[in-house]
């Protein structure tokens, strides 16, 4: 299955930032490009779904990519930023959203692909689970751009190496 990561649109960051911070003009207008990338009856037919952290900024983004699909939003707070979870560690954030990950695979078929709305920083996990890498603190922490796609190919049982 086929699982698209999506980082939140640009936001506009409160003073102190807040998870209910909106998005800014340009992130408005990155995610309605890639709302339109995404109508594609090609592509729309087989997505399922799309799961969202909760926060303001990722919610707004997955209900601007679900104008031309309408599918169901899920919210999942296993796909919330680092450190959402007061004290959490760099191994949990990989391991909370590589759960999720694993949840999705299981629910959906392999034809299936469903999109996920999230923060930048769990990219990170996304990537880890493609690779069969284990969560650890040697992962790098990396960022993404404002609502860039990434396309993840995921099996139900991946060839162990």
């Amino acid at each position: 299955m086929k699982i698209i990561y999506v980082h939140h649109g640009n936001r506009n960051m409160g003073n102190p930032p807040s998870q209910d911070d909106d998005l800014t003009e340009i992130g408005y207008k990155d995610c309605q490009l890639v709302a339109e990338l995404f109508n594609n009856e090609k592509v729309k037919q087989h997505i399922k779904a799309i799961y969202t952290s909760p926060f303001f900024r990722c919610k707004k983004t997955a209900e601007i990519i679900n104008t031309y699909l309408n599918v169901e939003i899920i919210f999942d707070d296993r796909l919330n930023e680092f450190d959402s979870i007061n004290g959490e560690s760099w191994i949990h954030l990989q391991t909370r959203v590589q759960n999720c990950i694993d949840d999705i695979i299981y629910k959906f078929n392999e034809e299936d692909i469903v999109i996920c709305v999230t923060s930048g920083v769990n990219i990170s996990a996304f990537i880890n689970k493609s690779y069969s890498i284990k969560p650890s603190n040697d992962v790098p922490f990396l960022g993404v751009p404002s609502c860039s796609p990434i396309i993840f190919n995921y099996e139900k049982n991946p060839l162990k190496i």
